[in-house]
């Protein structure tokens, strides 16, 4: 069954809540799992996109944006390495895969058509997918800013009338 956890933010701006993102997927993609993270706006999906790269000064995440088309995104294969953490292979040598066949492990869209469902949703405000219950866990990050919170709100509300376990973490 899914599971949703709520984060909670003390900080009203946007960034808190894209950083916070990024450590939540650096979490899940460090555990190995396939992550969607679902941005409200193309602008928003590109700040999580450059963030993925530079939040931390010493490692990234490998992802990908996703448009919403297998034709429009190939991914590269995965391997673990011999210390059995996650390799990306370079792109001379990485095997292009359709979507339809594999999903990346992490992929940014401001779509909720996928090919393959993620292990974890980390939607950044966007409107609960339909499909949400297909994914183990999803995660819903909201900051201190009152519109946030209301809209917050509107899907914790969405989700426990639909008896999902909710869990709130105060950040």
């Amino acid at each position: 069954m899914t599971e949703v956890d709520f984060y909670v933010l003390g900080e009203a701006n946007d960034d808190a809540v894209l950083r916070t993102a990024c450590r939540l997927t650096q979490k899940a993609w460090n555990q190995g799992l396939r992550i969607y993270v679902l941005a409200s706006t193309d602008e928003q999906a590109a700040r999580m996109d450059d963030l993925l790269w530079t939040f931390q000064q010493d490692s990234f995440v490998p992802h990908e944006r996703w448009h919403g088309t297998s034709d429009s995104n190939a991914i590269t294969e995965a391997t673990d390495d011999e210390m059995g953490g996650p390799k990306v292979k370079s792109m001379t040598q990485a095997k292009k895969i359709s979507t339809s066949n594999i999903m990346a492990r992490v992929l940014i869209g401001t779509t909720a058509q996928l090919s393959a469902t993620p292990e974890l949703l980390v939607n950044l405000g966007a409107p609960i997918p339909e499909w949400f219950a297909q994914c183990p866990r999803v995660v819903e990050i909201i900051s201190a800013a009152p519109h946030r919170k209301a809209e917050g709100r509107q899907r914790y509300r969405a989700y426990r009338d639909q008896g999902v376990p909710l869990r709130t973490h105060e950040v």
